[in-house]
């Protein structure tokens, strides 16, 4: 592959169906527009946890960032 694919799991447990829709919109955004995504050969697979419910996408975006950023690392 010429880029990183990322998975996005989110269980019934984290909320309805809109909770769970903008979470997944908020990691896709993230990575479209992240320079991971260019990167060979990686496939990311993001699992959400309940509070993912209650974040604002500002902190979530600081978050992922963090993890892309320990993946860059190694």
């Amino acid at each position: 592959m010429g880029h990183a694919r990322i998975g996005i799991t989110i269980t019934r447990k984290i909320g309805n169906a809109v909770v769970r829709n903008r979470i997944k919109r908020i990691v896709r955004e993230f990575f479209r527009s992240h320079p991971l995504r260019r990167e060979k050969g990686i496939d990311i697979n993001v699992i959400a946890k309940k509070p993912a419910a209650r974040v604002h996408s500002a902190r979530a975006f600081a978050s992922l960032r963090a993890l892309a950023d320990r993946i860059r690392e190694d």
